[in-house]
């Protein structure tokens, strides 16, 4: 209980509701009492300090005056109408809540916590939150920090949140929907559907994953094989397209998870099949993971029966996960089970279910450090396991964007080195280094887990010129085998891969710069007047992320026309979505007329390959109504082309954006004329930010 001397003097009870008003010349007492004397209830003199608190020797505070507005009921009424009115008119031009805040909070010059709070994608209480009923609070719904490194929540189709730091795609694409829905009311009148581009805004804060299907896992015996023939055929498909391509690959291979030649010998059934040791039968969880990926990543393409696919890889990899059990209980644990969940990530990342493949990935990296494989306690079979995780762990991290589990600062192991029995370590070594060099990019470029700076390194290492250098040098040190033709090509599957992987980290390491290139573009094709500043520095590097999007399209037809079983990897699908990405808005960053109608085309045909690879693989999902990738494409497609399309233009008629996707009309196309917008003040400086104040910011991004 709190006594009256400590109850603060800014502290005041509230009005008695029994209390009459009374004139001011009726008055026996002072209009205000203060502080200390409204809390005791006891009689002000109304003197500063007041007799009271002067006797008392107290801190005499008086409350601050309020002051009074009278209107007529008339007058409110109307204010009432107008606020109506105006909320209505924001709500037509801004149907995002986030979008509406965070517009007002620019317009008021306040922060954030000044507005009262409204949905947002971030929120637990929107639409994309679950709706099951006690689910827990702890998660705050907005990041601690306002650093534009902060990342995202965004929610799966359960409703689950899940983060995704800034060098996920899926982050990338949010950003996207919030620009674009921002600004596409003024840039051009609604379209019906489908060519809208509605769908792909409708999915503001959400993501695209298969983490919720549960594993068909009914019936599962660990010790069931197949037939002797169909091990030995799995086993050399999984080696072929995934290790070593069978020996035949001059740089032998960019991962290496274990010998792959010889199949496992049929178990001997125990005499009691209740209630047998599964710990006697742990070594089988290595081919049961290679099997899972065998029936998933090695099947016909396209795909004959989609479903029965996944069903078959789903029993394979619910008996490795038996067999394994509690990842936490390493009574048994040996590096042959880092094998089993290195490879099990793996397929989880091949099945969309990538928050799975990173908790997998992070025991197979626990195991490592427990077995002190990360100080080179192993033979090169461990050491080359050991990099295999590395790699994995440094993909799913830049892939999700979340901190890595293995520091570089730990880790005493040697690079990989050839070894009789073995293939080639060029591959394998020349991906350790990429691999490094995308943890320093989610690391440090982005600020995920930083340490860069703790080093001495300063602010320069959030300057892509950093990255730039590295993968620079990366490249000039690699082998003749692991190098390209003159014509950027290669006849090693594993080679390609490796370089598709080095030009995706080169968009990433621009796609901040790409991106503040985006917005800069859609505010001058608003404004009347343009950017007043040229950064030829920026567009030189913007130039050479276009070219790694347009690279790793090249890469991939070559991949697809080498590799012996054409059906894409993950991580081609991936590199492909994220190059057309670039593709499809760089006719926002450069006009039109700067592309000569070879390069035009050239873009489309580029654009439509990765649409016809990302759909062959939906055709593999566990829903084949789900068609996000190339749902996502198109409509980003016609939201770009509507961006493109002058306000006074029918976005059907003669442009090229919507030339390729089918929409065209031979009446021609009047000059551009800039959008009316300077009655819209908040938004209209908003834009002006985008032309110079954010190019201002990055104006030694590049240095």
């Amino acid at each position: 209980m709190q006594i009256d001397g400590e109850r603060r003097p800014s502290q005041r009870l509230p009005v008695n509701p029994r209390r009459h008003k009374v004139a001011p010349e009726q008055r026996k007492r002072v209009a205000k009492a203060c502080n200390s004397c409204n809390v005791r209830r006891i009689k002000c003199s109304g003197d500063r300090p007041c007799a009271s608190c002067a006797s008392a020797s107290r801190e005499c505070v008086y409350p601050a005056p309020i002051e009074k507005v009278s209107v007529s009921k008339s007058e409110l009424d109307d204010l009432k109408k107008k606020v109506d009115l105006y909320e209505k008119a924001l709500q037509d031009a801004l149907p995002d809540p986030a979008q509406r805040q965070e517009l007002l909070q620019h317009a008021a010059g306040s922060p954030p916590s000044a507005i009262s709070p409204v949905t947002s994608p971030f929120s637990t209480s929107n639409q994309f939150a679950p709706s099951v009923s006690g689910q827990s609070t702890i998660i705050k719904s907005e990041p601690i920090d306002d650093d534009h490194t902060t990342g995202r929540l965004l929610h799966d189709a359960d409703g689950t949140a899940r983060f995704h730091g800034e060098t996920s795609g899926a982050t990338f694409l949010d950003h996207l929907k919030e620009l674009i829905g921002a600004v596409l009311p003024l840039a051009h009148h609604q379209q019906p559907a489908p060519h809208d581009g509605s769908a792909f805004l409708s999915t503001l804060g959400k993501c695209h994953t298969d983490d919720s299907r549960p594993l068909d896992e009914k019936d599962v015996n660990p010790l069931l094989l197949p037939p002797p023939t169909s091990m030995v055929s799995m086993l050399a498909e999984v080696r072929y397209v995934l290790q070593d391509g069978n020996g035949s690959w001059p740089s032998g291979g960019i991962y290496w998870f274990g010998d792959l030649s010889q199949p496992p010998q049929p178990p001997v059934a125990p005499p009691n099949q209740a209630s047998f040791n599964l710990d006697a039968y742990r070594s089988l969880a290595f081919p049961h993971a290679v099997f899972a990926v065998a029936a998933h990543s090695t099947g016909p393409w396209p795909p004959i029966n989609e479903s029965e696919d996944v069903k078959f890889s789903d029993s394979f990899f619910a008996r490795a996960s038996l067999l394994l059990r509690n990842p936490l209980d390493i009574g048994r644990c040996s590096i042959h089970d880092v094998s089993a969940f290195a490879l099990m990530a793996y397929h989880l990342v091949e099945v969309c279910k990538r928050d799975s493949a990173y908790m997998h990935i992070a025991a197979a990296s626990h195991l490592c450090i427990m077995l002190g494989a990360h100080r080179g306690w192993v033979d090169e079979r461990g050491k080359r396991i050991f990099w295999t995780v590395y790699i994995l762990d440094r993909w799913l991290s830049c892939l999700m964007g979340r901190p890595p589990v293995l520091a570089d600062d730990a880790i005493r192991i040697p690079l990989p080195s050839d070894a009789a029995g073995l293939p080639p370590a060029a591959g394998l070594r020349a991906h350790v280094e990429l691999s490094r060099i995308s943890g320093y990019v989610v690391c440090n470029t982005y600020r995920i887990a930083p340490w860069d700076a703790v080093n001495g390194s300063g602010d320069s290492s959030q300057s892509p010129g950093k990255v730039m250098w590295m993968l620079e040098q990366w490249k000039s040190t690699l082998p003749l085998r692991l190098q390209l033709s003159p014509d950027g090509l290669s006849n090693d599957p594993a080679c390609v891969m490796l370089h598709m992987r080095y030009n995706q980290l080169i968009i990433i390491a621009t796609r901040p710069l790409f991106f503040i290139a985006v917005k800069k573009s859609v505010a001058e094709r608003l404004m009347p007047q343009g950017s007043s500043k040229e950064y030829n520095i920026q567009l030189a590097h913007l130039k050479m992320c276009i070219e790694a999007a347009r690279n790793n399209i090249k890469l991939a037809r070559q991949f697809m026309t080498i590799n012996r079983h054409p059906k894409p990897l993950h991580a081609m699908l991936h590199y492909c979505f994220s190059a057309s990405v670039c593709l499809i808005l760089e006719s926002l960053v450069y006009p039109q007329q700067s592309a000569t109608p070879a390069q035009s085309a050239g873009r489309s045909a580029d654009i439509q390959f990765a649409l016809d690879i990302l759909h062959g693989s939906e055709r593999l999902k566990s829903d084949p109504k789900d068609k996000s990738c190339t749902e996502t494409l198109h409509d980003l497609q016609m939201l770009v082309a509507r961006l493109t399309t002058p306000i006074h233009v029918d976005p059907q008629i003669s442009n090229p954006n919507l030339q390729a996707l089918g929409l065209t009309n031979s009446f021609p196309q009047p000059p551009p004329m800039p959008m009316p917008i300077e009655s819209e003040p908040a938004l209209y400086n908003e834009l002006v930010n985008w032309m110079d104040d954010d190019w201002f910011m990055y104006g030694t991004y590049m240095d």
